[in-house]
């Protein structure tokens, strides 16, 4: 019986679409697989990295059967792959036109100084896990961790996005972790109680300052919603005071992210549920009285309950600014940290601290969920435990000291 040759063994090209794997002159191992085709017809190759490879064939494969699972990406009609040019069209024209403009500059801000100078050159495809986790742990070291949970969720969209268009095959975020933070970093530090009759007192002399200072104290408004409050939405007979409007801050941009303009305009409170009603207590209500008095007496004929009092336009924010910081100097407050955000805190703190229904207290802020009061404002609990703490010592302390009329059994 004839002996049977034996199969020579082949070291030659692999298969079609199952990928080379080839061995650097440094060592490394590395990996490629088509991926799809340019409008150019020529291939667009994804390539992988390893010290092994076994390693680097495992990346193949799983390259090489979603090839053969999902076909090849649309990416055959694109033919500039750069990460920023495109990160930047799907933040343009699908992120961009849904959030405040102050929020756009905020998150353009993050790419330009960040994201795309690590990323921006970069063919997106070549963009893996172990690029983007070391670029998140470098992050977590250099930069708040609220602000890393921004670049993520950022990045996380944007993948999400390019998977939905065909462009990836797959999200490389979605196993980039990132430690989880602690708590709100984002603490409402209220007035120190020692300071707050000598402030109070101090704006009584002012006609300006007394009515804002009163209304921020009272209600806890946000400094846009009081810029943006309308005698419209005051009624001084039922003493009932309505946000229904904010001033916006508008920031225009070049087709570079760069800003161009700089504006206000009335518009939407930060959040449908900033929309709110609060009863006005007297105190408030002689305030606003004795300001209109005041306007009328003034020939400060306004739409706006603070306005420009030259102008009688909307007050901006850095004109309400101005206005502390010039009664901070007078009085040397300067370093007690005292912003208009500042009574907005103490408005919250005062009732908590009164044991109020923090739902009720949520309610006022305009805060979407009572979590996010009790994130910024938990510190007053934990104030009050401490006191309850001690309320059960003194408790306990009296009952040891009290001889008990029965035995131990």
């Amino acid at each position: 019986m004839p002996q049977l040759k034996k199969a020579k063994n082949k070291s030659g090209r692999r298969g079609n679409n199952e990928g080379s794997i080839f061995q650097r002159s440094d060592g490394l191992w590395c990996g490629s697989v088509t991926t799809g085709y340019g409008a150019d017809g020529k291939p667009v190759r994804k390539t992988v990295y390893s010290k092994t490879r076994q390693d680097v064939a495992q990346k193949v494969a799983t390259l090489t059967v979603d090839v053969f699972k999902n076909g090849y990406a649309k990416v055959t009609t694109v033919t500039d792959r750069n990460f920023e040019l495109l990160c930047w069209e799907w933040f343009s024209l699908f992120v961009a036109p849904k959030l405040a403009s102050v929020t756009v500059e905020s998150r353009r801000r993050l790419m330009k100084n960040h994201i795309f100078p690590t990323f921006g050159k970069m063919d997106i495809a070549n963009i893996d896990l172990k690029r983007l986790q070391g670029f998140f742990n470098a992050k977590t070291k250099e930069l708040a961790i609220d602000t890393v949970h921004k670049m993520k969720q950022l990045m996380n969209n944007f993948f999400a996005y390019a998977v939905e268009e065909d462009i990836l095959t797959k999200n490389p975020m979605v196993k980039v972790a990132i430690k989880k933070n602690s708590g709100s970093t984002k603490k409402g530090k209220a007035m120190r109680p020692e300071i707050r009759a000598s402030v109070l007192n101090w704006v009584m002399g002012n006609p300006i300052l007394k009515p804002i200072v009163i209304t921020f104290t009272l209600t806890g408004l946000r400094p846009q919603e009081l810029n943006g409050l309308k005698w419209s939405n005051v009624c001084l007979d039922t003493k009932v005071l309505s946000v229904k409007e904010a001033m916006n801050r508008v920031i225009g941009f070049d087709a570079e992210g760069n800003v161009t303009s700089r504006g206000t305009t009335l518009g939407t409170t930060k959040t449908p549920k900033s929309i709110r009603t609060f009863v006005m207590p007297d105190t408030l209500t002689h305030a606003l009285v004795e300001w209109k008095r005041y306007c009328d007496a003034n020939d400060i004929h306004s739409d706006f309950v603070f306005p420009n009092t030259e102008t009688g336009a909307m007050r901006t924010y850095s004109g309400l600014r101005s206005l502390l910081e010039r009664f901070k100097k007078s009085h040397k407050l300067q370093d007690e940290g005292i912003t208009w955000y500042t009574f907005r805190h103490t408005f919250a703190t005062v009732l908590l601290q009164d044991k109020q229904n923090p739902r009720l207290v949520a309610d006022l802020m305009g805060h979407v969920k009572t979590s996010t009061t009790m994130d910024i404002y938990g510190s007053v609990f934990e104030d009050a435990h401490v006191e309850a703490a001690h309320v059960l010592d003194n408790i306990f302390t009296e009952i040891i000291k009290k001889p008990s009329d029965s035995k131990p059994t």
